[in-house]
């Protein structure tokens, strides 16, 4: 069987990116993402967000972001979901049950 030809040439690069240039009198802030991921009012909102916005991906990624920064056994104390459970529904095969979300929004919020 002939190996197929492929094209390493790539599309795009950052000496594609063109440079923003910031209006004078414009103050910019650091943005750390490490420390919204933390703040659980943020994370409430934006998991409810995809919720409404039928988002499941978005729901996970977030979740397993912010279960990333937070010690496991304490969430999964908080939750009383077992840690395999935890770990299967943030997979990306995975699927939680609504009785699953539940409970971590409500670990969330609470």
């Amino acid at each position: 069987m002939r190996k197929k030809k492929t094209s390493h040439k790539h599309e795009s690069s950052f000496e594609n990116i063109p440079t923003l240039h910031i209006k004078k009198g414009v103050e910019v802030c650091d943005f750390k993402a490490t420390e919204r991921i933390k703040n659980k009012k943020y994370v409430t909102q934006a998991l409810w967000r995809c919720l409404l916005e039928d988002d499941p991906d978005g729901f996970k990624e977030i979740l397993k972001a912010h279960l990333e920064m937070k010690n496991k056994e304490k969430v999964v104390k908080e939750t009383g979901i077992s840690r395999r459970t935890l770990f299967r529904m943030l997979s990306k095969n995975g699927n939680p049950t609504l009785e699953n979300i539940s409970r971590i929004i409500h670990g969330l919020c609470a």
